[in-house]
Order: structure tokens, then C-alpha cells, then sequence
């Protein structure tokens, strides 16, 4: 008996330090979240190797909150009309900031602009409507970003866990893998095969951003080139869709920068939900991209002068000035293209200007 007991405790404590090895999660949502058939998102975080603190609706959020000694990731499911949301979220927020929690919101499209304007930490990812695979990437990111990465393997080793647990974490390992292969436009055979041995986790991070207001008096014009020509060349990305099948156009990059270069050229201000529908791709794909452009200095956030809850989106300077040497530099082939003859030789700069 004694032998037994013994080996009972010692299988308790192997579990107690095998959970605690584990990221944690708490899940703030007013309903069960289901994902594409019956599996819950409480059920997807545990395969994909965190540990449930709790699940409680918004409303007792923040008790909850004041509970809490450690979390690595918050998960939020709202439709951004819950009372107190904009306190919960700024709160949770500044949580991501000061104590490097992984925060992730997922919102309803209606109320994107509102939760967008809150939420902007390092450590904080925004989906909108979000699918399973948008979901899957988002968890296993902030696992990746977890200090205790190196042990999330170790789930489901115990004696009464079933296999299948370990055959599906796997499954979704290579599913978070190829679809941030595809976010960054590389293969999957670049992605490190667990990315562990380099402590390199998913970058599915929001980037610093900063604030400015919007520039004043902007010119019609950026190097000779007008808003016209630019919804011209967005128009002629749209007729590639009536000839030929629309996924296999996946990147929607060059099409929010000409967007945002369009918007510049009339003066016009614009919001991430009008820029998300302007990628014509599912909102969460947009808001990575979104990230990525900001990441890179081609974006930037501006404030709204009138409304303090509002957040555009705008080229910076570095990405005006390259759409703008894109637009002179591609002239000559554009006449060729189009049947006319270039003037000059090769494809150098040419006046837009008339």
C-alpha cells in the first residue's frame, strides 16, 4: 500500500510540474466558442499545449482580472457592443505592455474600427470573424512566444491521455506552420520543422506603433502621378478575377498600398475596416498584412484629430515615395502593354503629368 501511495503522489507531482510547464490561457467570451465542426477553442488551445485557467463571460472580466497572479495569453471573443468593453480592453492592453502577456481579440467586421483603436500592443493580435486556421495560427503564435515554449511538447505524456491528443497537436504544429509560411509568401519547406532549436517563434506580433496626425493640404498629385492612374491599375487587379480564379491572388499587399496611395491622392482618410475590404481577402488575412506593411515603415496609424476611439491607416512617406517610383518606373511598359509605343528606352521614368 505504502509502495502505492507513493508512486500516486509521485504521478501527481510529475502532473502538477508538467502543467505548470504549460502556457496558460484564459478565455473571456459571453458564449461557447466553437470552431469548424464541434471542437470548442478551449479544446484547440489544449492540443495545441496550453492550460485552461478559466473561461468566464466578459461581463466578470474584470474580477476575474484582479484574481489572476500570472497569465501568458488572453483570449477575447466579442462583438465589440459589450458594456465596459473599451475599459476591459484598455486594460488588458496595458497588461500586454507592462507584463508582456500575449493578448488575443477576436471581433465582430461592424466593430473592427472601434476595437482596433483600443488594442495596439507588441503582444496583441486583432482577428476579425475569424476562420479555424486564423485561430489555430493565433494560439500557436503566442505559445511560440511563451518563455516556456521548449516544454509545450510534453503534453499529453501521462499514463490516461489520449493518444489522439498528441496525433492532433501535431496535425495543428504543421497547419500553424504552412499558414505562416504563406503569411511571410515563403514555402513551407523554409519553415524550421518545430522551430524550437532556434527559439524562433511565428511572427503574428502586432509591430510598435506610432501615432501622428493626418497630414495637412496633401497635394493631388505624388511625382506626377494621380489618384485616377492608380484606380485604374486597382480596377485592372480586379479583372484578373473575372478571368482567372481569385484564390490563387493571395497576397493582398500591392493592393492596399495602391489603395492607401489612391486615398492620399483625394485627400480621403481611411479606417481599417474600409482598407480590410479594400484587400478583398477574409479581414484577419488583411490585418496581417496590415501589420507586416506597418513592420516594415510602409504604414502608419494617424490619429483622429475629432474623434480620440478612431484610428486610420495611411502610407508613410517611405511607402508613397516607393508606389510613387513604381508608377514612374513601369510607364514605358504599361504603352507597350497597352500597344503603344515607348518613348525612350527600357523602362525608365516618364511623366504623369496631363
Amino acid at each position: 500500500m505504502g509502495g502505492e501511495h507513493g508512486f500516486a503522489k509521485a504521478r501527481d507531482w510529475d502532473d502538477l510540474t508538467r502543467q505548470a510547464s504549460q502556457p496558460s490561457l484564459l478565455i473571456l467570451s459571453d458564449q461557447p466558442w466553437l470552431l469548424s465542426g464541434a471542437a470548442s477553442v478551449a479544446d484547440l488551445a489544449v492540443a495545441l499545449g496550453f492550460r485552461i485557467l478559466d473561461q468566464v463571460p466578459i461581463g466578470a472580466a474584470a474580477d476575474r482580472l484582479t484574481r489572476v497572479v500570472d497569465v501568458d495569453t488572453v483570449l477575447v471573443r466579442c462583438t465589440g457592443a459589450e458594456p465596459g468593453l473599451d475599459l476591459l480592453l484598455a486594460r488588458l492592453d496595458t497588461m500586454a505592455g507592462n507584463q508582456g502577456m500575449n493578448l488575443v481579440v477576436a471581433v465582430d467586421f461592424d466593430r473592427l474600427d472601434y476595437v482596433h483603436a483600443i488594442v495596439d500592443d507588441d503582444h496583441a493580435v486583432i482577428l476579425c470573424q475569424p476562420r479555424y486556421e486564423d485561430v489555430v495560427a493565433a494560439l500557436a503564435g503566442s505559445a511560440g512566444r511563451s518563455p516556456v515554449r521548449e516544454r509545450l511538447h510534453d503534453i499529453g505524456r501521462g499514463e490516461n491521455v489520449d493518444p489522439r491528443l498528441d496525433k492532433l497537436s501535431d496535425e495543428l504544429g504543421r497547419l500553424s506552420r504552412t499558414i505562416e509560411a504563406l503569411v511571410q509568401n515563403r514555402g513551407p519547406s523554409q519553415i524550421m520543422p518545430s522551430g524550437l532549436e532556434e527559439g524562433a517563434g511565428l511572427s503574428l506580433h502586432s509591430p510598435r506603433r506610432s501615432y501622428s496626425a493626418p497630414p495637412a493640404g496633401e497635394s493631388a498629385r505624388a511625382g506626377g502621378v494621380t489618384a485616377q492612374q492608380v484606380r485604374a491599375v486597382l480596377r485592372l487587379r480586379r479583372l484578373r478575377e473575372q478571368v482567372l480564379p481569385a484564390d490563387i491572388f493571395a497576397d493582398p499587399a500591392w493592393d492596399i498600398l495602391l489603395d492607401l496611395m489612391a486615398a492620399r491622392l483625394e485627400n480621403a482618410r481611411v479606417s481599417v475596416s474600409s482598407l480590410c475590404i479594400a484587400a478583398a481577402v477574409p479581414p484577419t488575412t488583411a490585418l496581417r498584412w496590415i501589420r507586416q506593411l506597418t513592420e516594415r515603415e510602409l504604414l502608419e496609424r494617424q490619429a483622429d484629430p475629432d474623434d480620440g476611439r478612431r484610428i486610420f491607416i495611411a502610407l508613410s512617406d517611405k511607402g508613397v515615395a516607393a508606389v510613387t517610383r513604381w508608377f514612374e518606373e513601369s510607364y514605358s511598359h504599361m504603352l507597350i502593354a497597352a500597344g503603344h509605343p515607348a518613348s525612350g528606352k527600357g523602362g525608365g521614368k516618364a511623366s504623369f503629368q496631363g
